[in-house]
């Protein structure tokens, strides 16, 4: 019965693509694809080209507004508006600024939910009543409880409903808003419409002169919800109560600083029957959410839907049951052609599936503004089908046994290739994400150093060193990923989970050096120079995955931020003059085996966090005490150098010289430095690595 089902295509096509598609359904439920789903559509907005209505204004509260004014030996002159939250006298002149402009409508973001002071109140209620075209918003709670500003400012704008931002629930990202909310609990059983709603009524109503935008209520249909005739939203899916944002980049839209308009000192022309939004954007306030784009202040969420109101400008996601259809078809028609026995049948279906699904998801997508909800599953079938089908066919021909034992055991090691084929197989060499430990090393000056060697010497050089440090590795549980020349990347608790991975890759550190010095002896013998490596480790997540063209090239391989790191604090070591550089996590997990030394707290290049760095010196127990001795002093020297006691902390970074220690010398500069010229109030300490 098998034989006959193996033997025909057509029956074999229709359960390998029903597995197939199983195998993606029941795993795109899991969400195992959800945050990496987002982030390919979220490509969308980065490409995009949308155009900016040019009737949106943002007043933005920005660095200017709060900035100190210095002069040219930094001393403080004046400060412009004092501190952050403004007396509201300063909103109140504004507004005045504003309504003398002739601004359409302005939305404020500030909620003054409670009593200030008597003045300044009164004065912002006043200046609220006069223009009264001021938007103000609440805020509701989860259970309904609602939260209005302050009585005297409530009952003098023009309307006041909610702001909360419409977060996914995995990935945190604002997509969309929902125009209009029902909180159905015992303090509340109102329906709320969103601030930029309520925004573009007041916007409509005071341009064509009309009150009836401010009244009309919205008619709801599968795909869209109208208001009035000029309100039209587009569902993000059928019956769905949410509208997408169609973002575009916040430097395109028209912006004032808070500044200019509180000082009076703009272009009124450019407020005249304009939107105007008030709102923060200096960075230290952290007003901030996250967007298909970047990270953005608030202000541009609301800009950005108000844009996508009165631009029309509309995106929406394909129908789900649409795209599975997709995603079958594509799977049964790849499986289909891929276990033909024509090799020419196999090569052009391959590359006709491929070429006409990149043109198909780019027409949807930039052409009908229509995002896909699953686009690894896409992607994925694909793969899957030409992999398993093309595996399939080398069963039927009853070749793949030993064509993928040969394979295998050329790509990865022996045991693995062994675990792999085995009943017990539990490695999943398609991709996933673990918590692994990073090794890169690298020889000291190596370009100069071969330079000195004939072709054969530094064949024999290599294959010798590299052999020496390759079984250390290997000693100590390893999987070698790769060799570059000198260089060496290996990683610990790759195929499965090993909690001892952080202490085994500090001992391969340790045994590495001490090795070398071995090694450097025999060399010096032979006249050559001493060879030393550089070494950096890190403990952290990476994506474990297969780079691979098939039945030509496959390499098993870790990304990801963790790795990119690991391989800088290698190349950091240079600058601390240190062998063996470690992360913070490295020297959590384990300090209290193994003895570290603080180095610094850097930011390496392209990253904005800054992180800890620790020198590796020895085992715990076998230390010596002149390590010690050179530990404690150089710890205290850069406890006084935080500290900003820059001349005491030389004098100690002095003192290692006749030590034989050179971690002092990048800090005995920069004490010369800063006791010329100290360094800024909010100085951290952090050093920048602004090399790769």
């Amino acid at each position: 019965m098998l034989k006959k089902i193996l033997k025909n295509r057509n029956v074999l096509s229709i359960l390998i693509s029903i597995l197939i598609f199983i195998i993606i359904f029941i795993i795109s439920l899991t969400n195992f694809f959800y945050v990496s789903d987002k982030k390919i559509s979220d490509l969308y907005f980065k490409f995009n080209d949308i155009k900016v209505n040019k009737d949106i204004v943002l007043v933005e509260i920005d660095e200017e507004t709060l900035s100190w004014k210095r002069d040219i030996n930094w001393n403080i002159i004046k400060k412009w508006l004092w501190r952050f939250p403004f007396d509201r006298s300063h909103y109140a002149r504004v507004i005045d600024n504003l309504y003398n402009a002739n601004a359409a409508v302005i939305g404020i973001d500030i909620i003054f939910w409670e009593e200030s002071n008597s003045k300044s109140d009164k004065e912002l209620s006043e200046s609220i009543k006069n223009a009264w075209n001021v938007v103000m918003w609440l805020w509701v709670s989860n259970v309904g409880k609602v939260i209005k500003p302050y009585k005297m400012f409530y009952d003098y704008s023009l309307i006041s409903w909610y702001v909360i931002p419409n977060k996914d629930k995995l990935t945190k990202v604002v997509y969309s808003i929902k125009p209009f909310s029902r909180f159905n609990s015992k303090l509340n059983n109102e329906t709320y419409e969103h601030f930029t709603i309520s925004v573009v009524r007041w916007f409509y109503s005071n341009i064509y002169k009309n009150d009836k935008y401010l009244n009309e209520k919205p008619i709801y249909t599968k795909n869209k919800i109208y208001i009035g005739d000029k309100i039209e939203l587009l569902r993000s899916r059928e019956d769905s109560n949410d509208v997408l944002i169609n973002y575009v980049r916040s430097s395109k839209f028209n912006k004032i600083s808070f500044l200019e308009v509180f000082s009076n000192n703009f272009d009124k022309k450019r407020i005249e029957n304009k939107i105007v939004l008030i709102w923060v954007t200096a960075k230290w306030i952290k007003d901030i959410f996250d967007t298909p784009l970047w990270t953005e202040f608030w202000v541009y969420t609301h800009a950005n839907m108000i844009n996508t109101i009165l631009t029309k400008q509309w995106i929406k996601y394909l129908d789900t049951k649409i795209e599975w259809l997709l995603i079958f078809l594509i799977i049964i028609v790849s499986v289909y052609f891929n276990i033909s026995k024509s090799s020419y049948i196999l090569i052009f279906s391959n590359i006709s599936l491929v070429s006409l699904f990149i043109l198909w998801t780019i027409y949807v997508i930039i052409y009908t503004n229509t995002l896909l909800n699953f686009p690894i599953e896409l992607a994925l079938s694909l793969i899957l089908s030409l992999a398993i089908s093309n595996v399939a066919k080398y069963l039927i021909e009853n070749r793949n046994k030993e064509k993928l034992n040969k394979a295998l055991s050329e790509y990865v090691s022996v045991d693995v290739a062994k675990e792999i084929l085995s009943w017990e197989w539990k490695i999943n060499l398609d991709w996933e994400n673990k918590k692994i430990a990073i090794f890169f090393s690298d020889i000291e000056w190596f370009t100069s150093i071969s330079e000195k060697f004939s072709p054969e010497e530094l064949v024999w050089f290599l294959r010798e060193y590299l052999s020496d440090m390759s079984d250390i590795i290997m000693d100590e549980k390893w999987f070698i990923n790769k060799y570059e020349w000198d260089a060496i990347m290996a990683l610990w608790g790759v195929f499965w989970d090993d909690k001892d991975k952080s202490k085994n890759i500090c001992l391969s550190a340790l045994k590495q050096q001490e090795k070398l010095k071995e090694l450097n002896k025999i060399w010096s013998k032979r006249g050559f120079s001493e060879i030393k490596a550089r070494i950096g480790m890190h403990l952290g997540e990476a994506i474990i995955w297969n780079i691979w063209s098939e039945w030509r090239k496959m390499e098993f391989t870790a990304l990801w931020d963790s790795v990119n790191l690991a391989s800088r604090l290698e190349w950091v070591n240079k600058f601390y003059w240190t062998y063996i550089c470690a992360s913070e996590d490295i020297y959590k997990k384990e300090k209290e085996n193994f003895e570290f030394r603080y180095l610094d707290q850097i930011k390496v290049k392209w990253k904005e966090i800054p992180i800890k760095i620790y020198e590796l010196l020895w085992i715990k127990w076998k230390v010596s005490p002149e390590k010690l001795e050179i530990k404690e002093l150089f710890e205290k020297a850069v406890s006084l150098y935080l500290n900003r006691e820059f001349i005491k902390a030389r004098t100690i970074f002095k003192k290692l010289i006749w030590m034989w220690d050179n971690a002092w010398k990048m800090y005995l500069d920069m004490c010369e430095i800063y006791i010329k010229n100290p360094p800024w109030d909010d100085w951290n300490g952090v050093a920048t690595m602004t090399w790769k």
